[in-house]
């Protein structure tokens, strides 16, 4: 199965012309998409989907990457619409933060009434909403845990090499630490890959560190993101959104301080 990498970042920023003439990449973003991950089907935005890996173009033609990212934009959204077929993905790399703040923030007004979501319109409005505060700050890989290998140094686990990893949590909900993590810059003991089973196979692998928030270490880091990813997969990336139970169990897993 692919990995699910997306050259979006295009479409959002444009080049040229006025902004109404952009207005049709913001549908873009907004439309729902349906992807499955270890037979979990999951619908989010398609601006919610990571696209920092592919987005940015050293081409000195412009007009035509941008063209051919819309061309790939396109074929991808004809493979996720339907929800009774969605495209089955090995992982998915997802953000959650205030969509368009940087790059199209002067038409963030006119996106987020077009997520279907009320998660996803909640987000866009509120960078400090509680379901920010309560996920990782950076991206999450939602990924099927059948097919990790942790011992793959070019595995999305990103441990550094030499180095133990632990076994992947049996028990679901609660988020672990399973590997010191290559983040360059860091020191050896700084940063670390952490893993939640949400439910069967499908889990969630993100980046935790030492010396958090308020002194979180990064073991209290794993297991309150942990169950935040859980409860959010389950609440408002499923087949149907319960914003209310989202709301309510996002407030007590809230980074530290805040």
């Amino acid at each position: 199965m692919p990995t699910l990498l997306l050259c979006i970042a295009a479409l959002a920023v444009g080049c040229g012309g006025p902004p109404e003439d952009r207005s049709p990449d913001l549908q873009l973003l907004a439309t729902d998409v349906h992807v499955a991950v270890a037979r979990h089907t999951l619908v989010l935005p398609f601006v919610a989907l990571d696209h920092a890996a592919g987005g940015m173009s050293f081409s000195l033609n412009r007009k035509a990457d941008a063209r051919h990212a819309a061309q790939r934009s396109t074929a991808l959204l004809q493979e996720t619409r339907d929800h009774g077929r969605p495209l089955a993905l090995d992982l998915v790399s997802v953000t959650v933060h205030s969509y368009g703040a940087s790059d199209f923030d002067s038409h963030r007004g006119r996106l987020c009434p077009r997520l279907s979501r009320k998660w996803a319109r909640s987000v866009c409005d509120d960078s400090l909403g509680v379901i920010r505060r309560a996920l990782p700050p950076g991206r999450f890989k939602l990924i099927d845990l059948a097919r990790l290998r942790l011992d793959d140094p070019r595995g999305p686990g990103n441990c550094l090499r030499d180095r133990k990893h632990t076994a992947l949590p049996s028990v679901p909900g609660r988020g672990v630490i399973v590997c010191p993590a290559l983040v360059f810059g860091g020191d050896e003991d700084e940063f670390h890959t952490a893993v939640v089973r949400i439910d069967g196979d499908l889990g969630a692998m993100w980046t935790v560190w030492r010396n958090g928030q308020n002194g979180e270490s990064a073991e209290a880091m794993a297991a309150r993101e942990g169950n935040a990813i859980a409860l959010f997969v389950e609440t408002a990336l499923g087949e149907r959104e319960d914003y209310p139970k989202l709301e309510r169990g996002m407030c007590p897993l809230m980074r530290p301080g805040i």
